[in-house]
């Protein structure tokens, strides 16, 4: 209620503002420009990476080092350190990242974000880049009308770019204005006292504009129209530096313990370095009027030097922060404890991970290897064996001892547990493809097929429990053994597939599905043999075989079906699928 209420008077305040104070109008109108500019940029370097920028990020992050140039390079591109922070989050909710490596890209990020300083500093003063936007405008709209994702990539990066020159451009004219009626500068505050005051208005600001790249447009626009002091600018963009940490730390909310840890630290990275610079700013300063020549900045050029100094700020965090990571990670740790979550409950399906594609097929192909483990389990425990340690050798020790029943309801598993988690994976999974490409649709389909499989499998396994389990009581030694040979086949697929999701060659994981596959053919051929045998001979029943004919088939389709799990889930490369499903075939 209170917060709705806050809300409301914010609106007629801002509403009263707009109406009645032209130049104010003028100011936050660019605001709002630069801001949908920088939304339409970076949904238009989504669609042109078409998850180049998820690999990059995944894959040149072996050290810390890589990791932080990573951050910088992407960050520079994207010119949003916000995407990175969240693919970062969203990449560690999927495990596709270590903690170390997502504070390092963090790290390089903060750096990366600073460019946009630099841009704006530049282009935004000394260049009146508004006659660019509208030509950007016009040819990004035109782009948005082609189907391919390139075109409307391209379009979305003009779009943004022309925004956010226009906004720029606003913004300069109304602090121009302003300057003439209102003088901003007169209220500037000198000492460590406006120093910090600054800082928290610069805090606000861009938790309130969830932008700190919005923030430091507006302080450089006012700075280069002499509507704020150069010292209270330069205390701005350390509270801008602070306020952005606010994005990360809610996308984390919905994601897992590393996610948190993340944006613990990232919070921690911008605090002591906020901190630190804040003691020492005067020194600093110093230190930007006197690099300012040899990097071409006139005297004057108040924008750029803040473009500077903020690149310093972020650099000294760097070398402060990085000999601590190894800490920080321990601290977070400490701080943020790992919860154990129940089979009902999903691992990896993270509300942060779903609006990045590949996060999120990780996410959901992993959760689907959680529900296959669990429906493992269960399936072998309803077939009376103790699934810790399990190998073929125990396996035989198992089979070779006198029976005993463990009790399992699959039933009660699957409505109690199993059942919501398969219920979260497909829910999850229709979601997260409305931001999928047409290619990862394709994935996405199978995955789901998989976890159908896996179900299927679960309530075949039923199926054969209560023969399973009244046979291997019985007198009748064949068909108690012909009962265990289908429990051994049945178990010896999945270990072997075990065996399979651990592999991480191709030709090895190729060897070893056509070793499961030739295991599958071979059961069946063995076991329809025997079963003849055993009936001309008159050494089982007609109902005990044909209790044992309908289980076999059941068996064997739950092996097959399984083969096929096996394949949608360990096999990622796609050449490594179709080689294994035209073997199949064959």
């Amino acid at each position: 209620m209170v917060k709705n209420i806050s809300i409301s008077l914010l609106l007629i305040l801002l509403g009263y503002v707009v109406v009645f104070y032209e130049n104010f109008t003028v100011i936050l109108s660019g605001i709002a420009i630069f801001i949908i500019g920088m939304f339409f940029m970076q949904d238009g370097f989504k669609q042109l990476s078409g998850g180049i920028l998820e690999k990059l990020l995944q894959k040149f992050t072996s050290n810390t080092l890589y990791a932080i140039l990573t951050g910088f390079l992407s960050t520079s591109i994207v010119q949003s350190s916000t995407i990175i922070s969240l693919v970062v989050i969203s990449f560690l909710s999927a495990e596709l990242l270590t903690l170390v490596q997502g504070i390092g890209i963090i790290f390089g990020s903060n750096l990366g974000s600073t460019t946009t300083a630099w841009i704006v500093s530049s282009l935004g003063v000394d260049v009146k880049i508004s006659a660019y936007a509208f030509p950007m405008i016009v040819f990004g709209v035109i782009l948005r009308f082609f189907k391919t994702n390139a075109s409307k990539g391209t379009g979305n990066v003009l779009l943004g770019l022309g925004f956010i020159f226009l906004g720029i451009a606003y913004m300069k004219d109304g602090f121009d204005v302003m300057k003439n009626s209102i003088d901003l500068a007169s209220y500037a505050m000198d000492g460590y006292l406006g120093i910090v005051i600054y800082i928290l208005i610069g805090i606000v600001v861009t938790v309130v504009i969830q932008s700190s790249a919005a923030t430091l447009a507006i302080v450089i626009t006012a700075l280069n129209a002499d509507s704020i002091t150069y010292i209270n600018a330069l205390a701005l963009a350390i509270g801008a530096n602070v306020g952005t940490t606010l994005t990360a730390i809610l996308a984390s909310f919905t994601s897992n313990e590393n996610g948190k840890r993340v944006a613990l630290v990232h919070f921690i990275f911008n605090i002591v370095s906020a901190i630190f610079i804040t003691i020492f700013i005067f020194n600093f300063k110093d230190l930007v009027d006197f690099l300012a020549p040899y990097l071409g900045i006139s005297d004057k050029n108040y924008g750029m030097k803040l473009a500077l100094f903020h690149t310093i700020f972020s650099a000294i965090g760097i070398l402060l922060l990085t000999p601590f990571i190894p800490l920080l990670v321990k601290l977070s740790e400490k701080l943020i404890k790992k919860k154990v979550s129940s089979a009902s409950k999903p691992k990896y399906l993270n509300t942060s991970a779903m609006q990045n594609p590949d996060a999120a097929l990780v996410s959901i192909r992993k959760e689907i290897i959680n529900l296959y483990e669990n429906c493992q389990k269960a399936m072998l425990h309803a077939l009376s064996f103790h699934t810790t340690n399990l190998t073929k050798s125990s396996l035989q020790e198992q089979i070779s001892k006198d029976f005993t029943i463990i009790d399992t309801n699959l039933d009660e598993i699957y409505q109690t547990n199993l059942k919501s988690l398969y219920s979260e994976i497909i829910q999850y999974s229709s979601f997260a493809q409305e931001n999928m490409f047409e290619f990862q649709h394709t994935e996405i389909g199978e995955l789901k097929r998989s976890a159908s499989l896996i179900v299927e499998v679960l309530k075949d396994t039923r199926d054969i429990q209560k023969n399973v389990n009244f046979y291997l009581k019985s007198k009748n030694e064949y068909i108690k053994e012909e009962y265990n040979i289908l429990r051994r086949e049945i178990a010896e697929i999945l270990i072997d597939i075990n065996t399979l999701s651990t592999l991480e060659n191709d030709a090895d994981k190729l060897t070893q599905l056509e070793v499961i596959k030739n295991e599958l053919a071979q059961n069946d051929l063995a076991s329809s043999e025997e079963i003849d045998a055993l009936i001309r001979e008159d050494k089982i029943k007609a109902t005990m075989a044909t209790s044992y004919m309908n289980d076999s088939a059941t068996g064997y389709s739950i092996q097959k079906k399984l083969v096929e799990v096996a394949n949608i889930l360990f096999m990622h490369n796609d050449l490594l699928k179709q080689i294994g499903e035209t073997n199949e075939t064959k």
